[in-house]
């Protein structure tokens, strides 16, 4: 029998503000940071996106002028755990990166001061190691969007299979650049107001700026909330467009489901979104799994699309949504807008909760779920 492993603790750093515990209470209260974005370094036009203000980050870490404005927010985030959690940075405790693009907004800035090489992720990460000084060499995981849930899933099979590491901080980030709103306008993805995930009258993303962290071990705390199992699969559809029946997402959620012995699920965390086939993919994948009936919520429409923090994001929401009883509203729903029915929480709930299914999906047919519970 495999050793149980933990998320214990947690901090997030959105355009709602930094910790866990407020932004679950703007959730609560309907409050979303998708704003129109009038910005010529990102598009020659207005977008609507949610952006994290500087003041959160500037000036916060020793040395700021050494790091970039998304190593700063994930400095910030493991230092958070580091000091709430008393973790140590010696050869017991590894970080484990999630993140898209990293430090890509380098590449059209000409007044830069940092070396073309920062690009890279294994240089991001590297920075980000000597800065606390960690024995262990920081591990990056970039696979489209669901890197952030992977990571958690790696961070859970790492515990399990070495008794090197007692501690994991998996972190998840991305910042809006020009290279990402080219890319998805490219696309034609991006939405002309605020999002409407499953909505009849969707049509498209916004884009969003998060750091999350979260305190993985195997040993629980109190309020501990278990990783019971994970399952991940690659359709391997198209680079961009997710499969037409869902296989991949369905086999990854049934896998889940089986792993953690076909629990009674309370709600899903749902990808969702809000463009035309992705949400569509996603209803028929749980219809599949029989899951149609299960209360689900996307949180898209607070936070937009936070590329490689999203699966880490959304799932420490749904962790805060467990302890506190509490069902988080699907924002920007009004009608049934896919193929296969979906039952959208459309209001803050007060209910006991135990276990809920976290999926994701990305580019290049990646697809994961996750399913958590209460200890």
């Amino acid at each position: 029998m495999k050793t149980d492993v933990f998320v214990v603790g947690d901090c997030v750093i959105t355009p709602l503000g930094t910790g866990s515990k407020l932004n679950f209470e703007k959730l609560l209260a309907g409050d979303t940071a998708i704003a129109p974005v009038d910005d010529a370094a990102l598009a020659d036009h207005r977008i609507h996106a949610a952006r994290i203000a500087d003041s959160q980050w500037t000036g916060k870490i020793r040395n700021a002028q050494d790091y970039t404005r998304l190593e700063t927010l994930f400095i910030l985030a493991i230092q958070y755990l580091i000091d709430t959690y008393d973790i140590p940075v010696d050869s017991r405790t590894l970080v484990l990166l999630s993140t898209t693009k990293g430090n890509v907004s380098l590449l059209h800035n000409p007044a830069a001061r940092f070396p073309e090489s920062r690009v890279y992720l294994s240089e991001m990460a590297l920075e980000i190691q000597h800065y606390f000084g960690f024995a262990n060499q920081s591990i990056t995981i970039s696979n489209a969007c669901i890197s952030g849930a992977l990571a958690l899933s790696v961070a859970r099979q790492l515990l399990q299979s070495s008794d090197a590491y007692e501690h994991v901080l998996v972190v998840g980030g991305d910042e809006i650049s020009k290279f990402i709103v080219s890319g998805f306008e490219a696309f034609q993805a991006l939405s002309d107001g605020q999002c409407r995930p499953f909505d009849r009258d969707r049509n498209g993303l916004n884009l969003g700026e998060a750091v999350a962290a979260a305190y993985v071990t195997k040993n629980a705390t109190g309020d501990a909330v278990r990783i019971s199992a994970a399952g991940s699969f690659n359709d391997a559809n198209h680079i961009s467009g997710p499969s037409r029946t869902g296989e991949g997402l369905y086999r990854s959620i049934r896998e889940a489901i089986r792993l953690a012995g076909e629990p009674v699920l309370d709600f899903i965390s749902a990808h969702g979104t809000a463009t035309v086939y992705n949400d569509e993919m996603e209803a028929i994948a749980l219809h599949r799994c029989g899951l149609s009936e299960i209360p689900l919520h996307s949180l898209k429409a607070y936070y937009g699309h936070t590329l490689g923090a999203s699966g880490l994001l959304e799932t420490i929401l749904g962790i805060h949504s467990l302890r506190a009883n509490r069902l988080i509203p699907s924002l920007g729903f009004q009608h049934p807008g896919t193929s296969k029915p979906l039952n959208l929480i459309t209001q803050s709930t007060v209910r006991p909760l135990r276990t809920f299914l976290k999926t994701a999906s990305g580019f290049g047919g990646c697809n994961i779920a996750l399913v958590f519970e209460k200890v």
